[in-house]
């Protein structure tokens, strides 16, 4: 009888168990939800800069055609790859004026795939080139602000 086979066992039954958990982390960065073959531009005021991980939230006030105001959610990546693509936490504060180009949801909710951000003084602030795009998700729990 060999010994060490409860051993193996354990070992291929714990290797399993380390990639059926990653398998939910791999599809974390889906980018399903939203439409990559489309861009939009939405103008407005930021509302709220979350620099956060996973993944860091932007919320912008815009202004329909009509007047009537609406709170976009952008979903950019982490505070670790925008960093690398020359991005800071003070990049964006409340009250400033900001463009943002992103790709939209598919569902046709006010949230985008943040891919570039222009702020008032004109720079232009990219998304990492080459990097997985951002999961998807759900805001943080009330990270968006409510509507005036």
């Amino acid at each position: 009888m060999n010994v060490h086979c409860p051993t193996r066992i354990s070992g291929l039954a714990a290797a399993l168990l380390l990639a059926a958990a990653a398998f939910p982390a791999s599809a974390h960065h889906s980018a399903a939800p939203f439409d990559l073959s489309k861009k939009i531009s939405v103008q407005g005021t930021v509302e709220k800069w979350l620099w956060a991980n996973p993944h860091s939230w932007l919320y912008i006030r815009a202004a329909r055609p009509d007047g009537v105001q609406e709170i976009w959610g952008f979903e950019a990546g982490s505070t670790g790859m925008l960093a690398r693509s020359g991005w800071n936490a003070a990049d964006m504060k409340p009250g400033d004026k900001v463009t943002v180009g992103a790709s939209p949801s598919r569902d046709g909710s006010h949230v985008a795939l943040l891919s570039q951000v222009q702020l008032a003084d004109g720079r232009l602030l990219n998304a990492a080139a080459g990097a997985p795009p951002p999961g998807v998700g759900a805001p943080p729990p009330g990270a968006a602000p409510s509507p005036r």
